[in-house]
C-alpha cells in the first residue's frame, strides 16, 4: 500500500491534523504582530553625558573624544559618531548585525567604566540607551493647558512626568514613556546681594546649604538585642515654603534663614528645547513599544486609556499630533486588500483556463489551506506581518496553486482520459507526480536560500521575505499532496455517474461550464495554439531564437542605467519630515519664531492633518533625538490619504522647499518623505564622509565639497553638512592681580 493510498483509506488522522493546523493558522493570523517594517536596525548604543557649565569645545575634547576612542575599540563596531554641544555630549556607536543589542550595551558600559577616572570629575554619570526599531515613538501625545484653567506648561509637564507617565507605563504593551518640551519646573532662588553682605554671607555658602538640606541621606542601622532599624535623614524639599526655612547662619540677633536673603518662587529651567503641536507650544509625551511588541496593540492600549486621562485631568487638553498607526494600518491594510484581490483573480484565471467548475473549486480550496498553514508556521517561528512578509505572501499567491494544478491535472487525466475509477485515479495521479512536484518546489526554494544568508542589510530585510515565501511554497506542496487527494473523490464524484446533471445546483454548474467552455474555445484555445506554434518554430530555429533572446537580454541590461536603482521604491505614505537649522548663535526663542513661520507655510497647504515640531534635545530623552542643538529642529507633517488630495507628496515637498528658502535666518532645510526605507540610520541616498584630525581643515574641505556638489550634481534637492564651524564664543580671561584685590 502506497503513501497516498494509506492516508486516503484512513483519512481520520489527516483530517484531524488539517483541522488542527487550520485552527492554529486562524489564531496565528489574529495574533501575529503587525508593524511597518521588520527590525532591520543595526545594534546602536547612545551614550549621553552631561558636563555642567562646559562649552561645546570643552565637551568635545574632554568628554566626547575620549569616549569615542575607547568605544571604537569594541569588537564588531561599525561606526562611532558624536555630537558635542554646550554641557552635553552624545556619542552613538553602531555595531554590525552579528552583535546583539544587549551584548553591545554591556560592552559599552564596561568600556566606560575603564575610562571613568580620565573623564572630568564634575560630569554626571553617562547615560546608556539602546537604539532599535522600537526607539521611535509609536504615538506622540501633545499636552497643553485647557482654556480657562490656572495651569501653565510647567505644571502640565510636572503632571505628565508623574501621574500621566505612571498611568501609561502600567499598560502591558507600553515599554517606555518619554516627556519632552522644556518647561521643566524648578524652584528659583533670587539672592539679594545687599542682604547677603549685611549678614556676612556669600552665594557659595547659600549653595552649599541648599545642597546639604535638599537630600535624603542614609545614616546607618540602629541595632538592639531585639530589633534593628534603618536610620535616614529626610530633607528633600516638597514645598516652596520649606526652602525658605533653611537656616544659613546663627547671628546674635537670631538665625538667618534663606527667606531673609532671597526671593523664592516657582520657575522653569533655562530652556534648550521646545515642542509645538499643530503650531502651538505643548508638552510632548512619546510612547514606545517593546522590541518585540506590536505597534498597533500599543496604540490601541493608549487610545483606550486616553478618555480616562481626559476625565481625570480636565484642565489638560490632549491631542495626538503624530502616530505610526495611520501609516501601518494604511500600508498593511492595502497589502491585505491586494492579497484578497490576488486570491480572487487567481481563482478566476484558474477557472477560465481549466473550464471546469469542480476542478477550479478543488484548486481554489488549496489556497486557504496553504495560507492557514503558512500563517501557523510564521506565528510559531516568531514572524510578524509587515511590508516585507506580506509582500512574500502576495508573491506566493500565483505560485501556491502550481503544485495543486499539476496534481489535479494528472488525476483528471487518469479519471477522464483513461476512464479509471475515481479513487485509483487519485492514488495513481498523485503518486506519479509526487516526486516531480517536490523537485519543482525544492528548486524554487533553493533559489531563495542564498538570499537568506547573503549578509548585511539585504539579508536582514529580505530574509523574512524569502523565509515566508519558502514556508508558503512548502505549505503548498504539503496541501497539494494531502488536501487535494483527500477532497478530490468528494468534489469530482458526480462524474462517475456519466449522466446528465440533475438538481438545480448541478444544472447551474453545467450551464457555467458550457459558458466557460465556449470562452475557452474563443480565447484560451487560440492562445494555446499560438504558444504551441511559437514553441514549434523556436525548436526548429534554435540558433535564431537564442540570438534574439541574447540581444533582448543585453538591451534590457543597458536600460538599467536609464531606469535607475534605489534601495526601496518611492512611496507616498503621506508623511513628510523636515530637518532644519538656523544661523549659528541663534537663540532658542528666535529659532522657535522661524519654526512658527515654517509651520504657517505647512498649515496653508490643503490636506495637512497634523504637524509635530521639535527643537533641540534634552539629556536622557532619546526618542525625540539626541545631540540636537537649540538651532536645529525637525518637523513631522501628516497628510491625508493620497486619494483625498490633489498633489502628490513630492509636489508638496517641492512647494515647501521653495517657500522655506524665502524665510530669513534658515541656514539649511531638508524636506523628504518618510516611510520608503526600513533603516533609520540612512541619512540620505548619498552620504559623503570626510574625516581627519584637524577640524579647521575639515571645515574648508567640507565647504569645497558642498560647492562642487551643488554645481555638478543633477537632481539633488538638498545638500547639507552635518556640522559647521561658524558659531561664535565669548571668552573671559581673568587677571590674577586684579582678582586678588576682591
Amino acid at each position: 500500500m502506497g503513501f497516498v493510498e494509506s492516508y486516503l483509506k484512513r483519512p481520520h488522522l489527516l483530517l484531524a491534523a488539517i483541522l488542527l493546523i487550520a485552527i492554529i493558522g486562524i489564531v496565528g493570523y489574529h495574533q501575529i504582530p503587525v508593524n511597518l517594517f521588520p527590525d532591520s536596525e543595526r545594534p546602536q548604543i547612545a551614550v549621553v553625558t552631561v558636563y555642567p557649565g562646559a562649552s561645546s569645545r570643552d565637551v568635545e575634547s574632554e568628554v566626547s573624544r575620549p569616549i569615542e576612542k575607547e568605544l571604537s575599540s569594541i569588537e564588531l563596531v561599525r561606526r562611532v559618531t558624536s555630537v558635542s554641544k554646550d554641557e552635553v555630549s552624545a556619542v552613538t556607536v553602531e555595531f554590525e548585525y552579528a552583535k546583539g543589542l544587549d551584548s553591545a550595551a554591556t560592552d559599552v558600559a564596561n568600556e566606560l567604566g575603564k575610562i571613568r577616572a580620565r573623564l572630568p570629575v564634575s560630569i554626571r554619570p553617562p547615560m546608556i540607551f539602546k537604539i532599535s526599531s522600537a526607539t521611535p515613538a509609536v504615538l506622540t501625545l501633545a499636552l497643553r493647558p485647557g482654556k480657562g484653567t490656572p495651569l501653565d506648561l510647567s505644571m502640565v509637564r510636572q503632571i505628565a512626568e508623574n501621574q500621566i507617565k505612571d498611568r501609561l507605563l502600567q499598560l502591558p504593551e507600553v515599554a517606555n514613556v518619554e516627556v519632552f518640551g522644556a518647561h521643566q519646573p524648578v524652584a528659583m532662588v533670587a539672592l539679594d546681594r545687599d542682604r547677603l553682605e549685611r549678614f556676612g554671607l556669600s552665594p557659595l555658602q547659600v549653595r552649599e546649604r541648599l545642597v546639604q538640606f535638599n537630600a535624603n541621606q542614609p545614616i546607618g542601622l540602629l541595632i538592639t538585642a531585639e530589633s534593628q532599624f534603618l536610620l535616614k535623614r529626610t530633607g528633600e524639599f516638597s514645598r516652596l515654603r520649606d526652602i525658605g526655612r533653611i537656616t544659613l547662619a546663627h547671628r546674635d540677633g537670631g538665625d538667618v534663614h534663606l527667606a531673609d536673603v532671597a526671593t523664592i518662587r516657582r520657575g522653569i529651567l533655562e530652556p534648550q528645547s521646545a515642542y509645538h503641536a499643530n503650531g502651538a507650544p505643548a508638552i510632548a509625551v512619546n510612547v514606545q513599544r517593546g522590541t518585540t511588541g506590536n505597534a498597533l496593540d500599543t496604540i490601541a492600549d493608549v487610545a483606550t486609556l486616553l478618555p480616562a486621562l481626559e476625565k481625570e485631568f480636565p484642565g489638560i487638553e490632549f491631542t495626538i499630533p503624530d502616530t505610526q498607526g495611520t501609516l501601518i494600518e494604511l500600508s498593511v491594510g492595502n497589502m491585505l486588500d491586494a492579497l484578497y484581490d490576488a486570491v480572487i483573480m487567481t481563482v478566476i484565471v484558474i477557472f477560465l483556463f481549466l473550464a471546469d467548475v469542480r476542478g477550479a473549486t478543488l484548486t481554489a480550496i488549496s489556497i486557504p489551506f496553504t495560507y492557514v498553514l503558512t500563517f501557523a508556521i510564521m506565528w510559531l517561528i516568531g514572524y510578524e506581518f509587515d511590508m516585507v512578509t506580506l509582500t512574500a505572501v502576495i508573491i506566493a499567491v500565483g505560485m501556491l496553486v502550481d503544485d495543486s494544478i499539476v496534481v489535479l491535472e494528472n488525476i483528471e487525466r487518469h479519471y477522464l482520459e483513461n476512464r479509471e475509477d475515481l479513487l485509483p485515479s487519485v492514488v495513481r495521479g498523485t503518486g506519479e507526480v509526487m516526486l516531480a512536484v517536490f523537485a519543482g518546489t525544492a528548486t524554487s526554494v533553493a533559489m531563495l536560500i542564498p538570499i537568506m544568508f547573503i549578509g548585511g542589510y539585504v539579508q536582514t530585510v529580505l530574509r523574512p521575505l524569502t523565509v515566508s515565501l519558502s514556508v508558503a511554497l512548502f505549505s503548498s506542496l504539503v496541501v497539494s499532496l494531502t488536501v487535494i487527494p483527500l477532497f478530490a473523490p468528494w468534489i469530482l464524484r458526480r462524474r462517475e455517474e456519466g449522466g446528465a446533471a440533475t438538481g438545480l445546483f448541478g444544472r447551474l454548474v453545467a450551464f457555467i461550464e458550457r459558458i466557460v467552455s465556449r470562452l475557452d474555445d474563443l480565447v484560451v484555445a487560440p492562445l494555446r495554439e499560438f504558444y504551441v506554434n511559437l514553441t514549434s518554430t523556436a525548436l526548429k530555429h534554435r540558433g535564431l531564437f537564442l540570438l534574439v533572446g541574447l540581444l533582448l537580454f543585453v538591451v534590457s541590461a543597458r536600460q538599467m542605467n536609464l531606469v535607475g536603482r534605489d534601495l526601496m521604491p518611492p512611496m507616498d505614505a503621506g508623511i513628510i519630515k523636515i530637518n532644519f537649522e538656523t544661523d549659528a548663535n541663534t537663540s532658542l526663542e528666535e529659532t522657535a519664531r522661524i519654526m512658527a513661520r515654517m509651520e504657517r507655510v505647512i498649515q496653508a497647504e490643503p490636506g495637512v492633518v497634523s504637524v509635530s515640531s521639535v527643537i533641540g534635545s534634552e539629556p536622557g530623552v532619546i526618542s525625540f533625538g539626541a545631540g540636537r542643538l537649540p538651532q536645529q529642529g525637525q518637523i513631522t507633517v501628516n497628510l491625508v490619504d493620497r486619494f483625498q488630495r490633489k498633489r502628490s507628496i513630492w509636489e508638496i515637498e517641492r512647494i515647501f522647499r521653495d517657500e522655506f528658502h524665502k524665510i530669513p535666518g534658515l541656514k539649511t532645510v531638508d524636506v523628504f518623505d518618510f516611510g520608503a526605507t526600513a533603516l533609520s540610520s540612512i541619512r540620505s541616498p548619498v552620504d559623503v564622509m570626510i574625516s581627519g584630525p584637524d577640524l579647521e581643515v575639515l571645515d574648508r574641505i567640507g565647504d569645497d565639497v558642498v560647492n562642487r556638489l551643488r554645481k555638478g550634481l543633477r537632481g539633488a534637492t538638498s545638500i547639507t553638512r552635518s556640522w559647521t564651524m561658524d558659531s561664535s564664543e565669548i571668552g573671559f580671561e581673568a587677571d590674577p592681580e586684579k582678582l586678588a584685590l576682591y
